[in-house]
């Protein structure tokens, strides 16, 4: 019975979960990460591939809102992510300390 119980509920809300905080990250709004991983949740054998595919489509399609193409010649911070250019002591954008890196 606890076999059963993991396998039919508990391995799909887990993976449900990492569906929706994976598109999140992927740049989906809230109530379409959630219906994804009610998707997920209910029909994992159809769901999941499906969003597998539509989340790699979508990554050569979208960028991520507010942030702007880094120039070819910029570094990403370690701590933020956001391109600075030259050599500064400190991010622009976070304000960390880059000499450490």
């Amino acid at each position: 019975m606890g076999f059963f119980f993991i396998l039919l509920y508990v391995v799909p809300l887990i993976v449900a979960l990492w569906v929706f905080f994976d598109s999140q990250k992927h740049g989906y709004t809230f109530m379409q990460g959630l219906l994804w991983a009610i998707g997920v949740f209910f029909l994992l054998i159809v769901f999941l591939p499906l969003y597998f595919y539509y989340r790699n489509k979508r990554k050569q399609l979208v960028k991520v809102p507010g942030r702007a193409p880094a120039p070819s010649s910029a570094i990403p911070c370690f701590y933020c992510g956001q391109p600075y250019p030259g050599d500064p002591k400190t991010c622009p954008h976070c304000g960390q300390s880059l000499k450490n890196q």
